[in-house]
């Protein structure tokens, strides 16, 4: 599957110059996509790269979702999905993060709302309704997980300075090099270690050039042994991979830390944890604040460009936590056996739908096609709960290291780069690796066993003020309107049902033990650690 998606080329006849052309994911089907304005190109890349991609995949992922679940009854779970919540450490997982979701949805609609009138202004009515979803393939990326490439159309007063310093990076001649040099100072500048010398050495932070086919995903690696810890990255000279070498730092700032640690206990709390640390470090790096400090940015002090950098958070944040929360929930239904083999995909977008809010831009076919697995993290066997998580973990770790570096003022313009307090209280919490449970690990940092959101929704407030404001002023419907779900036939469903779990490999009299709440920390298919981000 890993193959699959790694080496597959969307092929067709240039429409300007009738020239063939094939493309990789990366770079040139992710550069089309992260453009703005031509519909037909962003339609058939989509297309192109679902179909390409997810028909390929599903035979071999259903095969691979009957396997899993048997290694997990095997091991005491009820399917695999039981198995990914219960690191976790709880039975009630499902209830949390629908309750977490509860409170930030009101913001994401907002959020959802202002972005779907930006896209009827630059694409017209025939191709965006004011009252429905958004179109999958025009959120500025191959899955409409992030949606930072539609700032240029988004970004609230666009005379204003701009907080991208992706132009003056290019001016100052960056190179990819010197943007891990910048990321590995600023974790110094806190107290934190250096990355080794071998990183240098042996990570792969550029596409190579000889011709050789390569995973450019974004990835951070422990070799375990207290000294080997690398990246591979086909890193860009451009402001969002800034962001992502800091988060990938944050991956190796945690093993290094945890390195002392007993084999079963080099982990992170949980999966979110190890995904918060990184990207606590990116929002702090890419404050005006701190982006002035460091001369890529000369933006003064004004509310208008605070707007601006807090739109911009959002469609880096907010926009993820229903993508995030869907791709798991509808796959933790999958490995239980709740959804019909002939119904996946259907069933799939119908959910994508009622919590996301997009649709797919062209007519899926429920018997070949099964677009969840079009993404790396799916058909490379990776939950992204933990990239839920970890969006209101940063935002409660943002709170108390913003105190320990004595940040006053609103939270959004803290940098806590240069404090030692910080980092002395960050190491705390990351030297603890796997070895307590995760609530021991919060509480070792703030003070507290609980995860809350309303550190996120403080944040956000001030953008959430003006969402509501500008939604109303232009009229905008919140929310969107579906169709009825008739994905299922009800007097036949029970009977699919049965057979889904025959065939997914599920005995569904098996029950979850849930009185064990079993943490396997050593992998059957033991490997090194690797922790993803983006794409």
């Amino acid at each position: 599957m890993a193959n699959i998606y790694g080496t597959y080329q969307a092929c067709r006849s240039n429409p300007m110059t009738g020239v063939n052309e094939c493309m990789y994911l990366e770079p040139e089907l992710t550069e089309l996509m992260a453009q703005v304005g031509n519909y037909e190109d962003h339609l058939w890349a989509w297309e192109a790269w679902h179909n390409g991609v997810g028909r390929q995949l599903r035979p071999l992922y259903l095969r691979y979702v009957e396997l899993k679940n048997k290694e997990a009854q095997l091991n005491g779970y009820a399917d695999y999905g039981d198995q990914w919540r219960q690191k976790y450490e709880t039975t009630e997982m499902e209830t949390i993060v629908q309750d977490l979701y509860v409170q930030v949805e009101p913001l994401y609609k907002q959020l959802h709302a202002y972005i779907r009138r930006k896209l009827y202004e630059t694409y017209g009515p025939d191709k965006v309704d004011l009252r429905g979803p958004l179109p999958a393939h025009l959120l500025g990326d191959m899955w409409g997980r992030f949606w930072v490439n539609l700032n240029s159309i988004a970004i609230p007063y666009p005379e204003k300075p701009s907080t991208d310093p992706s132009p003056e990076m290019i001016r100052q001649n960056y190179t990819v090099e010197r943007m891990f040099q910048t990321g590995n100072q600023f974790y110094t500048s806190m107290g934190l270690y250096p990355v080794p010398d071998t990183f240098w050495n042996l990570s792969m932070l550029e596409k190579p050039t000889d011709g050789r086919e390569v995973a450019c995903h974004a990835t951070a690696w422990d070799f375990y042994d207290g000294k080997d810890f690398r990246i591979r990255m086909c890193t860009k000279v451009i402001f969002e991979d800034f962001q992502t070498v800091h988060h990938e730092l944050g991956h190796i700032q945690y093993y290094m830390q945890y390195a002392f640690q007993p084999l079963n206990y080099r982990d992170g709390a949980n999966d979110g944890f190890h995904e918060a640390v990184g990207e606590l470090m990116a929002m702090s790096f890419s404050t005006t604040k701190h982006l002035n400090a460091i001369g890529l940015l000369n933006v003064p002090d004004d509310p208008e460009v605070d707007m601006n950098f807090l739109l911009f958070q959002a469609l880096n944040t907010i926009s993820t936590l229903p993508f995030h929360l869907t791709q798991d929930t509808w796959r933790w239904s999958m490995f239980r056996g709740d959804i019909p083999l002939e119904q996946l995909n259907d069933n799939y977008w119908a959910e994508k739908a009622r919590v996301v809010g997009v649709a797919p831009p062209v007519g899926r076919d429920p018997a070949l096609d099964l677009d969840i697995t079009a993404i790396y993290h799916v058909c490379n066997d990776f939950d992204m709960i933990r990239y839920f998580m970890r969006t209101f973990y940063q935002y409660q770790f943002n709170e108390v290291l913003c105190q320990a570096a004595g940040h006053t003022g609103p939270l959004y313009k803290c940098d806590f780069y240069n404090s030692t307090a910080a980092g002395d209280a960050l190491a705390e919490m990351l030297k603890l690796g796997a070895s307590r449970p995760w609530q021991d690990a919060m509480e070792a940092l703030t003070g507290q066993r609980d995860i809350l959101a309303t550190p996120l929704l403080n944040y956000f407030e001030p953008l959430r003020v003006w969402l509501e404001a500008e939604n109303i002023k232009n009229g905008d419907y919140v929310g969107w309107d579906i169709p009825p779900n008739k994905l299922v036939n009800k007097e036949f469903a029970p009977y699919l049902k049965e057979k889904t779990q025959q065939k997914l490999g599920l005995s569904p009299a098996r029950k979850s033990p849930s009185s064990k709440l079993r943490k396997n920390r050593m992998s059957s298919d033991f490997r090194p650690a690797l922790h993803n981000v983006r794409l």
